[in-house]
């Protein structure tokens, strides 16, 4: 797979994944960050068939690191920085731009979108509350979130897009959410 539908692939994924907390007194809506350390193994329905790609969440640091199937390529997401890192283990290059706007917003919920909550279920072996909001373009978005804030799957347009197989709450190594010190960093846009 070309590294560019791999990335591809992990913004969807981010693109849904939690970020921000409900206010006290706000209309209900789900925690969108882990509380916790969180290691999530998730799968994606695509043409070419299942993808598999693990996330990792470092609570005290509120950093994503997400690894798509392409060995030796991951992003590293800070959330407190709005930073993004795709960073390439074969060359090693980093590629540093700032984080989509709508990276702390589900499914592209404009911000202060609805939230509704529509039952609960179990992914993957793990409780969670499905919740319904909007997406950018009016379209219905569905969402089963745990309480403390991990995203276990995610529908839009009646289609499942991500769904966790394998949910592991362990400390995660910082060092993992960290570009290595020596690899050479470029802009998004830069010339090659």
């Amino acid at each position: 797979m070309r590294a560019a539908g791999v990335a591809c692939v992990a913004l969807a994924l981010f693109a849904v994944a939690p970020a921000g907390l409900a206010e006290h007194g706000e209309q209900e809506k789900p925690r969108l960050r882990p509380t916790r350390d969180v290691d999530v193994t998730y799968t994606a329905a695509q043409a070419e068939g299942r993808l598999v790609q693990r996330v990792r969440w470092l609570a005290s640091a509120q950093t994503m690191r997400i690894d798509p199937p392409t060995r030796g390529l991951y992003v590293i997401i800070d959330y407190v920085a709005r930073r993004m890192s795709v960073v390439r283990d074969a060359n090693r290059s980093v590629i540093d731009m700032a984080a989509p706007r709508d990276m702390t917003q589900l499914g592209g919920n404009p911000g202060g979108g609805a939230y509704v909550r529509r039952g609960e279920d179990s992914v993957a072996g793990v409780a969670c509350t499905v919740w319904e909001t909007m997406d950018r373009d009016g379209g219905r978005t569905l969402a089963c979130i745990t309480a403390d804030g991990v995203l276990l799957r995610a529908n839009a347009a009646g289609q499942t897009l991500v769904t966790a197989t394998e949910v592991q709450y362990a400390p995660q190594d910082p060092a993992a959410f960290h570009v290595p010190a020596d690899y050479v960093h470029r802009s998004a846009g830069a010339a090659r």
